[in-house]
């Protein structure tokens, strides 16, 4: 059992004759270590479903004499459930946290934080050695100094990541205050990763971060992964500046389809294609986003990205107008039919040279053919048409007309 009663070390009070008694004290909550965590059924403490997420755990204070040992795996007395009951942070083995009692059922919160404020790991600060076993080097048979504090040997603690942090942003932040912000609601994982749920002033905005690189303390573009939903401001106002995967320093977020590294033989930048269709003079459309009133918008940006469908369609539609570009090629392969309806298509940046209709183009040439078939030279009277050797092209012509066919596609059409 966890929750427990105390007396409070000197503190005495007068009871019957005079006599002095220690005071009592409840603790609802209690300092512990845990032990082993059930993190499936794999797990040496497993018995049964309802013991998932469960850890065994050593209580560090307790109202009776306690003889420390190790508590081994599977200990029901010692197994504590999750206080809360769809959100929580498992612990793994070593980590502190608060163990408690009630209505007969053992309940931990945590893992705890300490001093240390590390969003990766924090050493127990109730820790107290039981046996003072020698350290010796590892895989030597005796244990290190992890192994003696009962930490996890598969927990990889040789990079700490820093805690994020909220630096203020005087173009999105409100009032004219210096060095303050608005708190956020922050979930941070162990390793780099991270849900950011805020604001900058009334406007709110979300964050999903993965795999950050360990020395940064804020979300940025150079992120393994990044799913940023914003309200107001600009992508360049909400991240900034940052270092992509060659270590090269990028001045604010850029399409990659755009970015240096496709700069080369033909400038088919998607920045340009979209001043063409929108007739203007930048790309304040695409990288000044987010500065008008009410101007919403969400980034999903990665090394890849997949949208998979199994079962039916992917819908993506706009109320303008949709952009792609890439910095080598796009395919589009489908295993029936491609439909491409529009006004007018245009192939190329300058394209300005209409399109030829196939069945058109072939009864002229027929019709043309079937006149030169009847052609004739006149001198004193009708000669057919010959080629240099004189021999009639007549016949030339049919098999030249019977060819025509051959150059229409059976697989590509055009609109009318």
């Amino acid at each position: 059992m966890a929750s427990t009663t105390i007396t409070m070390p000197g503190k005495t009070i007068k009871g019957f004759a005079g006599k002095q008694y220690p005071i009592p004290m409840y603790l609802q909550f209690v300092p512990g270590s845990v032990v082993d965590v059930v993190h499936s059924k794999e797990s040496l403490s497993y018995k049964g479903d309802h013991t998932i997420n469960t850890i065994i755990a050593k209580p560090n204070i307790s109202g009776k004499l306690y003889n420390k040992k190790v508590l081994s795996v599977g200990n029901e007395e010692h197994r504590y459930y999750p206080l809360l009951r769809s959100h929580g942070d498992i612990p793994s083995k070593g980590d502190p946290v608060l163990l408690c009692t009630i209505n007969k059922t053992n309940f931990y919160l945590g893992p705890l934080n300490t001093i240390t404020n590390s969003p990766t790991w924090n050493d127990d600060p109730s820790y107290k050695p039981e046996l003072a076993l020698p350290i010796k080097e590892k895989n030597k048979g005796w244990l290190d100094e992890r192994g003696r504090r009962g930490e996890s040997k598969n927990f990889n603690t040789e990079i700490n990541y820093r805690r994020l942090t909220k630096k203020r942003k005087e173009d999105l932040d409100y009032g004219k205050v210096v060095n303050e912000v608005t708190g956020d609601y922050l979930i941070e994982g162990r390793h780099g990763n991270s849900v950011r749920i805020g604001s900058r002033s009334n406007n709110p905005y979300i964050f999903i971060s993965n795999k950050r690189d360990p020395n940064f303390d804020i979300e940025t573009l150079s992120d393994g992964g990044l799913i940023s939903i914003t309200s107001n401001g600009t992508l360049q106002q909400h991240f900034g500046s940052y270092t992509d995967n060659t270590n090269n320093r990028v001045d604010g977020f850029i399409l990659s389809s755009d970015s240096n590294a496709v700069v080369g033989s033909r400038n088919l930048y998607m920045g340009d294609l979209y001043k063409q269709v929108n007739g203007a003079q930048d790309t304040n459309g695409i990288y000044g986003y987010g500065n008008a009133d009410k101007q919403n918008q969400i980034l999903f940006s990665s090394d890849r990205i997949t949208i998979n469908t199994k079962r039916d369609d992917i819908l993506l539609s706009s109320v303008k107008d949709i952009h792609i570009g890439t910095g080598r090629h796009l395919t589009i392969s489908t295993n029936q039919d491609l439909y491409i309806n529009s006004n007018k298509t245009f192939l190329g940046k300058n394209a300005s040279q209409p399109m030829v209709l196939g069945n058109e183009l072939i009864d002229i040439l027929k019709e043309t053919l079937a006149l030169l078939q009847e052609g004739a030279i006149f001198m004193f009277s009708p000669i057919p048409l010959t080629n240099l050797s004189g021999k009639p092209l007549a016949p030339e012509f049919i098999k030249l007309g019977q060819k025509l066919d051959k150059i229409l596609s059976s697989k590509h059409f055009i609109e009318q």
